[in-house]
């Protein structure tokens, strides 16, 4: 299982992606490369909180992913696709808010 840390505090536990993730989703995601994002989902459709990350090395040649936007998409609703280097780490609505997740922070992802 993989963890996400920002300061070597753990945050969530990363998911694996899978069909109907957006409506199941109890930890956080971490997207890689072009990507979209929907919350069209039939039934249980919630909102989502999206940070767009690009990679970024910290000091001991650490790679992060330092956060350059963070937007909350509502229900029955879709991105623009996410396209370029990077990708978006995806949590429930509200998560980001409890991390006091802002722009330029630094995540890691460990375990994998």
């Amino acid at each position: 299982m993989s963890w996400l840390l920002r300061d070597s505090e753990v945050l969530a536990a990363v998911e694996d992606r899978r069909p109907g993730w957006q409506a199941s989703l109890q930890g956080v995601m971490v997207l890689h490369g072009p990507t979209l994002v929907q919350t069209l989902t039939p039934g249980d459709a919630r909102a989502l909180d999206v940070a767009w990350w690009v990679p970024a090395v910290l000091e001991g040649d650490r790679v992060a992913l330092r956060v350059q936007r963070i937007k909350v998409v509502g229900r029955r609703r879709v991105l623009s696709p996410r396209l370029g280097a990077g990708g978006l780490v995806v949590a429930t609505a509200g998560t980001f808010e409890r991390w006091r997740l802002h722009v330029g922070d630094c995540l890691e992802v460990r375990g994998e």
